[in-house]
């Protein structure tokens, strides 16, 4: 796993010669300053949610140049810029070595670096500046939005459309195949919510529990649990909420269909996940908290009871459709993922 640790080692090695060579030693200690700020940022602002530029810079004063004092009124709260929207972001690194946040109208890194280390990120760029040069960051990890933010969320995301390809689609994952009532995938069991839960948590586990903490059934208030909590080891600032729902058709032992259902109860879904981000928000504000909705889509068209075969066409009628929300909380929400549908595909007869 590429750490922050690689990540600034790699950093020193690239940038200081390039600051060295511009404002000799007070240009080092200054690229040490901002990169170690833009680590501490990114500890608590996730660059995803970033829309503009960031900027962090260190004045170098000139040998001989008497001491400046700090600027007065209080530091930049990284912490309290977890979960709002961010637009742009300057940060000077005054003498006394603390972050200060600056205006932002008319800022302009190269015009900074001429006195100045300017680190500066907006999407698909991040590069150090200083005394007229520049050098680009070096992608050691080209999930990564920022090098001094190790990807979370793109991780969990890409894990999961693995598992509705890998696991969900062919009932691949023999934990979740034991959701069907009937051989042929066209019922699925009563209440197969632990099941679908137990599988999609086992496969988490697997291929994120290196790095990941994933816990099933984790509350979110004093009575009101999330399927599934993901937490990054390595950060005690990052919560993922997975919430799971059904649909289609569920029959008890006997053949008769328990429940039917559609589209109102994947918005249901929404809704609940959206309360319990909002929960979150309320008992840990400084903590970036992200919601992924997970919907098993087991619909099949033409479905009666006792039915033990069906056709093509009714199989996978429900395949390519998807779901409509109103209100569609993951448009409104940076903090909430564009709902995963799963479809779950029957045995067809043709």
């Amino acid at each position: 796993m590429i750490t922050p640790e690689i990540i600034e080692r790699v950093c020193r090695e690239m940038y200081v010669p390039m600051v060295d060579a511009v404002f000799g030693s007070a240009g080092v200690e200054a690229v040490f300053q901002v990169m170690k700020t833009a680590q501490s940022l990114y500890m608590h602002v996730e660059p995803e949610r970033v829309s503009g530029r960031v900027i962090i810079y260190r004045t170098v004063q000139p040998c001989g140049a008497g001491f400046e004092p700090p600027p007065a009124g209080p530091t930049a709260d990284f912490a309290a810029l977890a979960n709002l929207p961010v637009t742009d972001l300057v940060v000077e690194i005054a003498s006394d070595g603390r972050p200060y946040s600056r205006p932002i109208p008319n800022v302009d890194p190269e015009g900074l670096s001429e006195n100045a280390v300017v680190y500066h990120w907006r999407p698909g760029l991040e590069e150090f500046l200083a005394g007229g040069e520049r050098r680009a960051v070096l992608r050691l990890d080209a999930a990564a939005r920022s090098q001094f933010a190790v990807p979370t969320f793109s991780s969990l995301r890409e894990a999961l459309q693995y598992y509705a390809t890998e696991n969900v689609r062919e009932s691949t994952c023999y934990i979740f195949r034991n959701v069907w009532h009937d051989t042929n995938r066209l019922f699925l069991k009563a209440e197969p919510e632990e099941i679908m839960r137990d599988s999609l948590t086992q496969y988490l586990r697997n291929r994120m529990g290196a790095d990941h903490i994933v816990e099933p059934e984790a509350r979110v208030s004093e009575t009101r649990p999330v399927d599934i909590r993901v937490e990054p080891r390595f950060s005690n600032n990052r919560v993922m909420l997975i919430e799971i729902k059904w649909l289609g058709c569920s029959a008890a032992e006997d053949g008769h269909i328990t429940a039917d259902h559609k589209n109102p109860r994947a918005q249901k879904g929404a809704n609940q996940l959206k309360d319990y981000l909002d929960l979150q928000l309320r008992s840990t504000p400084s903590r970036v908290i992200q919601g992924y909705y997970v919907i098993i889509d087991a619909r099949r068209e033409n479905l009666h009871s006792g039915a033990i075969t069906i056709s093509r066409a009714d199989g996978l009628f429900f395949e390519d459709k998807e779901l409509i929300f109103d209100p569609a909380h993951h448009e409104t929400r940076r903090d909430f993922d564009r709902p995963y549908r799963m479809f779950a595909r029957p045995v067809c007869t043709d």
